[in-house]
């Protein structure tokens, strides 16, 4: 009887422990009212918008968990968003030859290759003069919208990075060892080539957000310094914008699915705010497909636009 009593004691002891401390851990983790209510707010924007539009979103500090998160698991097309983790990769991979010339261009810029093949002859030459001599930080440049250049050229130097570096799946690979957090990042094509045949390019809020956080705090596995600095100079939007700098990398389609990808950091005078806003939409009617599209690239402004100061000022 003594024992059992003692046992009773020390168990009802135990229980009232768990309890005081899940209580002090419900108190020290207070409902952020203001996150929630920001959710509540995409939510209702992306009700108004209709017509079968899907989104992911990922806001927060460079540092910590998304203050929001909006189906930020769920796979998405990238578009040209996708083409950071590519810069990332080549950087890393040319990393003592940054201002050399790409020394085996040529080889991935001849007719048949896969690379470029799907352009009209004239744009193949068009590609070949601004690519075949061109620097690796010139080609990150033209691939990453930063130069003065046709959407052909800036596409073919996303695919020429992607043929030097093994092709769609040895990229993905590359991706893939480099943090396991971006394991949903699938390059699958290269640009401009048939979304459906062998699949569009694909990932997460989640992984891009991963990705930005590290590039934002200068903390990415076998990025050193000097790669780094060329990364953020690369992605460093020389437009003025209201709260800071940004670091973007945007991409839209216009095919179907529609897509509208903002992805990036802002660094503001409280430290860099990550976001992520992926945006798509089912093809509508082919004499709608302008408007639709501008008013999906629209929104995905609106959505950054809109959370960008919020996440700031929880910090």
């Amino acid at each position: 009887m003594i024992v059992r009593t003692l046992f009773l004691a020390i168990a009802t002891a135990a229980i009232a422990v768990m309890a005081a401390a899940g209580h002090a851990q419900n108190a020290a983790a207070p409902v952020d009212t203001e996150a929630r209510g920001l959710e509540a707010s995409l939510q209702q924007r992306l009700s108004a918008y209709g017509e079968d539009v899907g989104a992911a979103v990922w806001m927060g500090a460079a540092d910590g968990p998304p203050r929001v998160a909006y189906n930020a698991a769920v796979v998405m097309p990238t578009a040209s968003a996708i083409k950071t983790f590519y810069l990332v990769e080549f950087f890393a991979a040319h990393r003592d030859g940054l201002d050399a010339p790409l020394p085996d261009a040529a080889e991935f810029l001849h007719d048949a290759h896969p690379a470029v093949s799907h352009f009209a002859p004239a744009v193949r030459d068009e590609i070949r003069k601004e690519l075949t001599t061109a620097s690796v930080r010139r080609i990150g440049e033209v691939m990453m919208g930063k130069t003065d250049v046709s959407n052909a050229v800036y596409n073919a130097a996303a695919n020429l990075i992607t043929a030097q570096l093994g092709g769609p799946e040895q990229l993905t690979a590359l991706i893939h060892a480099r943090d396991p957090r971006f394991r949903t990042i699938m390059v699958r094509r290269y640009m401009l080539r048939d979304r459906t045949q062998p699949g569009d390019n694909e990932g997460t809020a989640d992984a891009f957000a991963a990705l930005y956080q590290s590039l934002a705090t200068r903390r990415l596995d076998g990025i050193d310094d000097a790669v780094m600095s060329a990364l953020h100079d690369v992605l460093r939007q020389r437009r003025p914008a209201p709260g800071g700098v940004l670091y973007e990398k945007d991409g839209g389609l216009s095919s179907d699915p529609l897509t509208s990808v903002r992805a990036g950091w802002q660094q503001t005078a409280r430290g860099p705010i990550v976001f992520v806003v992926m945006c798509r939409q089912p093809k509508p009617a082919f004499a709608t497909t302008t408007s639709r599209y501008d008013a999906l690239r629209s929104l995905s402004l609106a959505i950054r636009d809109e959370l960008l100061p919020s996440a700031e000022a929880s910090r």
